[in-house]
């Protein structure tokens, strides 16, 4: 149900990467949304953004983002959370009351990095809101980092967003993030290189091949097995890739945690998969996006012309394989 991961580079670009999982079909289609884009939500609040923001979007019910980045650098990505989300019940007069799926819309569209964000969280009141192309209220938490690195987990107490530093910079599904962070203790002995040799009683043991310092490294699909392979990679990835081709790094590590198609099918039928690939540079505003069924790479660069647009403007996603033939 997602990975997303903060990377940052060896050129100092900041990276901000996650993989789609669901059952339900999202197109993850490229748009932005302009400054001062006025938008109503589907529980009460209804205003002008402060700032655009581009990311990918599906309809779902309406409009919804899943995805996204603003012009000052603030990400953010929402992720299933089952169990550990608790939202409103009620609107709450004065404040800014939000369904769950529409809290991107009011991190990027009104806070300019993470410090913003933490003074502002006290004027929303997320309020549960079912969605019923999905037939459920979303358990919803979201991943964010800004353009200095930073990267934090947002999650919801009684519709109430509360802010815990991700300092790791990985965020998956349940259970909690303080639950991955333990459970990455059973995972410090894991490194790129080879162990020394050990010896039992009078007979020395070698590992067998250059890969056994990886001897463990969780290889399954669920939520607590891609959390630490994707610390493993970002950790240990190296990032020394041309400027052209900074997002490269993140793709790598998304591929390692992306779930093939019928790899994982929660009733017997229905099929769980990673539909889209999306790794945004914080550092130059460039959103790239890979779908399931291409190996086409979409590239959206946030400029002025987009941001002062009357409308929002929306993308085609890119789904074909192309390949290059060598002999003629």
């Amino acid at each position: 149900m997602c990975t997303g991961l903060t990377l940052i580079t060896q050129n100092h670009n900041v990276l901000f990467a996650r993989t789609m999982d669901f059952v339900h079909h999202l197109e993850g289609q490229p748009a932005i949304s302009p400054r001062r884009h006025y938008w109503k939500s589907r529980v009460d609040y209804q205003g002008e953004t402060l700032y655009g923001f581009m990311g990918t979007c599906c309809q779902m019910d309406g409009f919804i983002f899943g995805d996204g980045v603003n012009e000052h650098g603030l990400a953010a990505s929402n992720q299933y959370f089952r169990g550990n989300s608790s939202y409103a019940t009620e609107v709450v007069e004065g404040a800014v009351n939000i369904a769950p799926s529409e809290v991107l819309n009011w991190v990027l569209g009104y806070n300019k990095d993470i410090a913003e964000l933490e003074t502002n969280a006290d004027q929303v009141n997320v309020v549960a809101y079912k969605l019923d192309d999905l037939g459920e209220v979303p358990p919803l938490h979201y991943h964010i980092a800004d353009a200095t690195g930073r990267s934090v987990e947002l999650m919801f107490v009684e519709g109430a967003l509360k802010i815990n530093d991700n300092p790791v910079g990985v965020l998956t599904n349940n259970p909690s993030l303080e639950w991955h962070y333990e459970n990455l203790r059973n995972y410090s002995h894991l490194k790129p290189s080879k162990p020394e040799p050990n010896t039992f009683g009078n007979q020395t043991f070698d590992v067998h091949g250059n890969e056994g310092g990886t001897q463990g490294l969780p290889g399954g699909f669920s939520s607590p097995e891609r959390f630490v392979r994707a610390a493993y990679l970002k950790h240990n990835l190296v990032t020394d890739m041309p400027e052209s081709a900074t997002f490269w790094s993140a793709f790598k590590i998304l591929d390692a945690v992306s779930i093939p198609r019928g790899a994982v099918r929660p009733d017997g039928e229905e099929i769980h998969y990673t539909m889209y690939q999306t790794v945004i540079n914080l550092t130059t505003r460039t959103l790239y996006c890979k779908h399931y069924y291409s190996n086409q790479i979409v590239e959206l660069e946030m400029n002025e012309d987009l941001l002062e647009a009357d409308e929002m403007t929306f993308y085609q996603p890119v789904e074909y394989v192309n390949t290059v033939k060598i002999n003629g």
